[in-house]
């Protein structure tokens, strides 16, 4: 139960700082931070739960944002991320700082091409993909750069509930 409250106050601290905090950076990328925890989740806890929780970040992240967007969006694509993790979690071995790297990357850029193809059916636009597209490559980069710190810290924050768990019985 303690992990899930962890999660839970992660899930939140991630979306606050991804919708506010972030954008007052004058790097004009925004890392989805979100994102590397269904990653998270997707390879180190791959529950039910897990996948639910997956989904209420996305959701979360659709009630908190602009409200232009499409509300239910990013449930999808981190229900999407989640799925993608889970699957490829079971034939790679992801305790390597790398591959986790390299397993985030690769979820941002699913979850980027399918928010892009989704929009590709509402918005027609020209020259959005070539903009679209820069921006994918370097939103996932940042992501995966980001993700051995959001991992060690959520790492640590397991170990810490864990001892907790341990003195209190």
């Amino acid at each position: 139960m303690r992990l899930c409250l962890l999660f839970f106050l992660v899930g939140i601290v991630l979306i606050l700082l991804q919708t506010t905090l972030l954008h007052l950076l004058p790097i004009g990328i925004i890392p989805d931070l979100t994102l590397v925890l269904c990653v998270y989740l997707g390879l180190y806890h791959p529950t039910v739960g897990a996948a639910l929780g997956s989904f209420l970040i996305g959701y979360s992240v659709d009630v908190v944002s602009s409200p232009s967007r499409m509300v239910g969006l990013n449930a999808f694509l981190m229900s999407l991320v989640f799925l993608f993790v889970y699957f490829s979690s079971r034939s790679i071995w992801a305790q390597n700082p790398l591959v986790s790297s390299i397993v985030v990357l690769f979820a941002a850029l699913i979850k980027s091409a399918a928010l892009v193809l989704i929009s590709a059916f509402f918005v027609s636009l020209e020259g959005f993909w070539i903009g679209a597209t820069w921006y994918i490559i370097q939103e996932a980069l940042a992501a995966a750069v980001l993700a051995p710190v959001v991992f060690g810290l959520l790492r640590a924050g397991e170990s810490f509930a864990a001892r907790f768990r341990a003195a209190g019985q």
